[in-house]
């Protein structure tokens, strides 16, 4: 499995809050064009967005940087952060069940 890791810096919380709903809608709607199989979006309380984006294969990860890897520049034109990230080789991944009590 692929991921594709992005770390977006904003000055404060609230601005990282105002970022967040576009960021989902962005990258939500590039999970079925672009076979995503899994996306992981955490807000810290210092003003950071983590995103994992995650692919099956290095075709969907180019699909999707061909696709929607512009969202960043887009963002970029409307709010205030810093950006880094990677692409990686997922070596570990664990999800599981929440059991009632």
């Amino acid at each position: 499995m692929l991921s594709k890791t992005y770390h977006l810096k904003f000055p404060n919380l609230d601005a990282a809050q105002i970022a967040a709903p576009f960021v989902v809608e962005a990258l939500g709607n590039a999970i079925p064009s672009c076979r995503i199989s899994g996306l992981n979006v955490l807000i810290s309380k210092e003003g950071d967005i983590s995103i994992n984006v995650f692919f099956p294969g290095i075709a969907d990860l180019k699909t999707f940087e061909k696709k929607h890897g512009g969202f960043l520049d887009t963002m970029k034109k409307t709010f205030l952060f810093k950006s880094t990230g990677f692409d990686g080789v997922c070596i570990f991944n664990f999800e599981g069940e929440d059991e009632a009590a």
